[in-house]
């Protein structure tokens, strides 16, 4: 059976994640992206305080989702904010039953990008207070870590080309034409 590959793509918020995705799959015909903000969308006019409960429905319905893609498609994917120690806990025996080849990638930035990108954003996710962010407050946000086996990329340091460049040399694929990239809505 041809091994084939499952992207993860975790990191900062602010740091790229999903329009390194977006830019990443219009490259990647045939393969799906599965992505957990389409998901919560879905329950935005909800308006919960507590979003607890949101978080929880949405990782069930991506691993849901991926199961089942994995199964009935077998195509290759990319999966965004999941990081790996969690998705091979959760998705092991279907990583090791159809074949999957694992690639993580970690993006992170800094604190004046962060800032900058988040007010680009049609919704803002940063919830910064009125009397703005120290550069602690951000260190305080941004303490997720890289796992080990995680790629680093910090995008503030690369363009958002160069970043492509490196995930798909590190996945090992070639950029090619993808003839309904025009039909991939960006989230953000």
């Amino acid at each position: 059976m041809k091994k084939r590959k499952l992207v993860l793509i975790s990191g900062l918020i602010t740091a790229g994640k999903t329009t390194s995705s977006h830019e990443l799959i219009k490259v990647l015909p045939g393969w799906v992206f599965i992505d957990i903000w389409k998901i919560k969308e879905m329950f935005e006019p909800l308006a919960l305080k507590d979003r607890t409960k949101l978080i929880d429905i949405s990782k069930e319905a991506v691993l849901t989702i991926t199961k089942k893609v994995m199964k009935d498609l077998g195509t290759n994917i990319i999966l965004q904010e999941a990081k790996s120690d969690y998705i091979k806990k959760k998705l092991g025996k279907e990583i090791k039953k159809y074949n999957y080849e694992v690639y993580s990638f970690f993006l992170k930035n800094n604190f004046k990008d962060a800032i900058k990108r988040d007010k680009r954003r049609e919704k803002e996710t940063l919830g910064i207070p009125k009397n703005g962010w120290s550069e602690k407050d951000w260190e305080e946000k941004a303490k997720t870590k890289t796992l080990k086996g995680d790629i680093a990329i910090n995008t503030s340091e690369k363009s958002l080309k160069d970043v492509v460049k490196i995930m798909l040399k590190s996945i090992k694929e070639k950029p090619k034409k993808n003839p309904h990239a025009k039909k991939i809505r960006k989230s953000w």
